[in-house]
């Protein structure tokens, strides 16, 4: 990804979500020559390229941009709906891939599954962004709670008591 540009999900975790393939299949201009199969799971993974011709490695730039622009457009869509740019977790990470392989396909490679994907995952953003929903990763302090732990927190006067606490409460 380019310097300086901050997304939710890097290039493996929308490799994970689709295949090299298929993200070769939307990543490369449909007026450039298409370049072995798998060289994009290798640029990816930060293999070897050193086999490659000038011509196969500025395709394979070409395709690497569409893939950080349609992160980073993600990312920003993210933001928009109050997701804070430093949170980071696998959920996050999972939608804004999700959000991407939607910006790759554009709209006469999209099927009807993708685009529910897509919209199920704006509606999990609006969800957030109207607060019935917290997609943010928990806290340290909320992290402690184990298993089946309940904790409650509240004022130490409540209803205008003035009484003392019982012990053990």
């Amino acid at each position: 990804m380019g310097v300086g540009v901050m997304t939710f999900a890097t290039r493996a975790d929308l490799l994970a979500r689709s295949s090299a393939h298929r993200l070769e299949q939307l990543a490369v201009p449909t007026d450039a020559q298409m370049f072995a199969e798998g060289t994009l799971r290798t640029a990816i993974e930060g293999g070897d390229l050193s086999g490659l011709a000038a011509v196969e490695l500025a395709v394979l730039n070409l395709a690497l941009a569409a893939i950080d622009g349609a992160l980073g457009d993600a990312s920003e869509l993210m933001v928009s709906y109050s997701v804070p740019a430093t949170a980071a977790s696998p959920l996050i990470a999972r939608l804004c891939s999700t959000i991407a392989l939607y910006y790759l396909q554009n709209a006469e490679r999209m099927t009807a599954d993708e685009s529910k994907a897509y919209e199920g995952a704006v509606a999990t953003l609006r969800a957030h962004n109207k607060g019935e929903i917290n997609l943010l990763p928990l806290t340290p302090a909320e992290e402690l709670l184990v298993d089946d732990q309940v904790q409650f927190v509240s004022e130490a006067r409540r209803y205008g008591s003035s009484a003392a606490p019982v012990d053990g409460w």
